[in-house]
Parts: structure tokens; C-alpha cells; sequence
């Protein structure tokens, strides 16, 4: 099962890995992963960030701009589809944890994934509002 979770929420030896994306540790357990391929592109993340720090961020800005661009970007990348088939076909058997670092948790890239991997058949158990962006994913893809 893959598990879609706020970062206060991942206790790490509950699951047989952990993948984080948008996130820059210094060093990393053995079981988990950072996991760039699933981030969106500096550019992206920059424009992300500049809205958010401009009090420009919010759910139309994330669904109408950059939900679009940044699906473009993961179904445009070889190693973004490779992890992503990787975790719903790993997800059946293992139990993996998916968790990011976003300044607002609604407006996240979790989210984004998660619906991605909703639309490849992929077994999750999210919050709701998590599953929101399943959606998005069949309409831009």
C-alpha cells in the first residue's frame, strides 16, 4: 500500500520505505529515498515558491497554473514514469510511505503525485484531500 502523509505524521519504522520529494536532507536513513525524479523542475518550484512568499498562492493559482505544468513535467520524464510504475507495482506487496515538505499542506505536490498514481491504478490510502488531483491527472493526461 502506498501511503500518502504529512511529514508530522510519518513515524519512519511503520513502512518498508520511505520516498520524500521536495527535500534536501543532509543525510538520509537507509530505508529512505529523496526522490528529485517526483519534484517539479527548479523553475517550477521556484514560480511556486514566489506566489506562496507573495500571497499569490492559492487553490486556483495551484489547480489552474501549476498542477497543468507540473504534471507536464513528471508524464514528460522517463525516471519520474519509471518511479511511479515502480510504486504501483511495489505498493501491492510493500508498504510505502509518500511525503514531501510543502509550506501549505493542502496545496502540495503529494497531492499531485497522489492523484498521478491514482490514475495508474495504484493501490493509496490518503486523506481525501489528497485524492483531489485524480481528476487533474485524467484530464491533462
Amino acid at each position: 500500500m502506498i501511503y500518502i502523509k504529512r511529514i508530522e505524521e510519518i513515524c519512519t519504522s511503520d513502512y518498508d520505505e520511505i520516498w520524500w520529494i521536495v527535500r534536501s536532507p543532509d543525510c538520509l536513513p537507509k530505508k529512505e529515498k529523496l526522490v528529485q525524479s517526483l519534484a517539479p523542475s527548479k523553475e517550477l518550484f521556484q514560480r511556486y515558491r514566489n506566489a506562496f512568499h507573495a500571497g499569490q498562492f492559492d487553490s486556483i493559482f495551484f489547480q489552474n497554473e501549476y498542477v497543468p505544468q507540473f504534471i507536464s513535467e513528471l508524464l514528460k520524464s522517463e525516471k519520474a514514469m519509471d518511479d511511479l510504475n515502480y510504486l504501483c507495482k511495489e505498493g501491492r506487496r510493500r508498504n510505502i510511505v509518500l511525503g514531501c515538505y510543502c509550506e501549505n499542506e493542502k496545496l502540495c505536490h503529494r497531492s499531485i503525485v497522489a492523484g498521478i498514481l491514482l490514475g495508474m491504478g495504484a493501490e493509496i490510502k490518503a486523506d481525501p484531500e489528497y485524492r483531489k488531483y485524480y481528476d487533474l491527472f485524467q484530464e491533462y493526461s
